[in-house]
């Protein structure tokens, strides 16, 4: 009876020192995911402020972060540029890259394209931009055949035109070299129309977003996996977490 009553108790003891690590470590992991956050939005204010410093120095926010550890200025950022302005992007205490965005720019926005009577039309525009990559995007009002070339390669088809809504939207991805030539050839019925605009990320004078997507890395989340974003055109800054 009496080791019966001994086990009994020592069962116990095992079992409430084994809810109380449990507890323990709960508690640990807390304070350290809430230390975390903490860092995260000290590094992410850090950020911040050497991206403001940028747009003082030359009137644009970078396109990528990465910009920030040159010595040489990025395209239409030369005026006043005194990088490197930090030595190394680092990353958000889970060990994830920070994410940066900032808004595409239109570089290029084309009159309205109508079909009239007679032989198709054809249009020629140069473009004059920076090289690299861009989106061309298509707002079409009822044409349904057009081709469209770039620099000589078809990048637009005549079917992508056909049977589809109005307004119908299509965008292509583009690779421009920084002195390219589109042609366009519309083939439809009279009064029907389209236009187009070409954008990219260029340094941008509006905002930059900047932010860590948390301890799983990913986009949304609760808690601990909850996004921490600096806008920095809205008051406060800071958006997530609450």
């Amino acid at each position: 009876m009496k080791k019966g009553f001994v086990l009994t108790e020592i069962l116990v003891a095992i079992l409430i020192i084994f809810i109380l690590s449990l507890i323990s470590f709960r508690l640990i992991y807390v304070v350290l995911q809430k230390a975390k956050v903490v860092s995260a939005k000290a590094q992410i204010s850090q950020l911040a402020m050497l991206l403001e410093e940028v747009k003082d120095d030359t009137g644009y926010y970078p396109v990528n972060l990465s910009n920030l550890t040159l010595s040489s200025p990025p395209y239409m950022q030369s005026r006043n540029w005194k990088g490197p302005y930090t030595n190394q992007i680092p990353l958000d205490p889970w060990g994830h890259p920070y994410f940066y965005q900032i808004p595409p720019t239109t570089i290029f926005t084309s009159p309205t394209l109508p079909r009239h009577h007679g032989i198709p039309e054809t249009f020629f525009f140069n473009i004059d931009s920076t090289p690299g990559q861009f989106t061309l995007r298509i707002e079409n009002h009822g044409i349904t055949a057009c081709t469209i070339w770039l620099n000589g390669v078809r990048i637009v088809n005549p079917n992508e035109f056909r049977n589809h809504p109005n307004p119908q939207i299509i965008e292509k991805d583009i690779t421009l070299t920084g002195s390219d030539t589109i042609k366009v050839r519309v083939r439809s019925q009279p009064g029907e129309y389209f236009y187009f605009s070409i954008s990219g990320f260029l340094p941008t004078k509006d905002y930059f977003i900047l932010g860590s997507y948390g301890k799983d890395g990913e986009e949304g989340g609760e808690r601990f996996n909850a996004d921490i974003v600096w806008y920095s055109n809205k008051y406060p800054n800071f958006q997530f977490p609450q």
